[in-house]
């Protein structure tokens, strides 16, 4: 009967982990490119309408897969204020305080925390970079303005 060596098997079983690892390349941060001024306008435009507007999630009337449009014209009214769907003790955005608003938590990945559902956003894409979540956060903090 052979014995197994210890490095084998620390070789299989390190294998085993590794294919178990989601795949590196969904879920990563986008490198800091440039801050996105912490306006409304501004996060609507560079933000939320390129990466989050999309024909499969948030966008349209309703939108086809989520419950929240962000097309321009709607996303405003359609986030400060408004209770979450998936965590209704939470408002969408809250304004003054980006630490109790779902977008805050979705986009950084800790809406599970909050007794939300723990899938960041963007799905399947990659992340926001932290200069845009630093803006979001910023315009949160001040009050949320349409501006």
């Amino acid at each position: 009967m052979s014995r197994t060596s210890p490095l084998a098997l620390a070789f299989a079983l390190a294998s085993v982990l590794a294919a178990c690892a989601p795949d590196p390349r969904v879920g990563e941060r986008l490198p800091g490119g440039g801050a996105v001024p912490g306006t409304f306008s501004s996060i609507a435009e560079n933000v939320l309408v390129p990466r989050c507007a999309t024909t499969a999630c948030h966008s349209g009337n309703p939108p086809p897969t989520a419950p929240t449009s962000l097309d321009r014209e709607l996303a405003y009214g359609q986030l400060v204020g408004v209770p979450s769907m998936q965590s209704p003790a939470l408002l969408l955005v809250e304004p003054g305080a980006p630490e109790r608003s779902y977008l805050v938590l979705k986009l950084r990945g800790t809406a599970g925390d909050a007794g939300g559902v723990p899938t960041p956003m963007p799905t399947g894409d990659t992340l926001l970079d932290e200069a845009d979540l630093q803006a979001i956060e910023a315009w949160i903090a001040v009050g949320a303005p349409n501006d």
